[in-house]
């Protein structure tokens, strides 16, 4: 949680992640529900990746981002793997939703495979 707030500014680099207040970004870390991991070079978080909504058997992979300078280095794959490996270990399936076709080839690269599609609505 000492790191919240440099995970946090990440998280707001990218540009479709819409990411609440730090004071609930703190909150949702001191539960427990999420489980995040990071990369970190040159004393700082350049690449995170985040699992929620476990189940005894399955988690939806989140959050999954690298600091555009340091992008194109395989941290994101890094970071995803480890924490597959992770969730696996435990005999959890990891699932996960994109709309980005470059973090879709990583995922793919990493062994997801498509299932379906999916569509968010929104009322107004």
């Amino acid at each position: 949680i000492e790191d919240a707030g440099q995970l946090l500014d990440l998280l707001n680099s990218i540009e479709e992640f819409y990411v609440t207040d730090e004071e609930s970004f703190n909150e949702s870390l001191k539960k427990g529900t999420t489980r995040r991991y990071v990369v970190e070079k040159d004393g700082k978080i350049v690449s995170t990746a985040a699992s929620t909504a476990e189940t005894s058997d399955l988690a939806m992979i989140i959050g999954v981002a690298t600091l555009k300078e340091y992008r194109n280095q395989g941290l994101a794959s890094c970071v995803v793997s480890k924490l597959c490996s992770d969730l696996l270990s435990e005999g959890k399936t990891p699932c996960l939703f994109y709309d980005n076709p470059k973090a879709g080839k990583i995922y793919q690269r990493l062994g997801f495979r498509e299932i379906g599609t999916w569509k968010m609505i929104r009322f107004v």
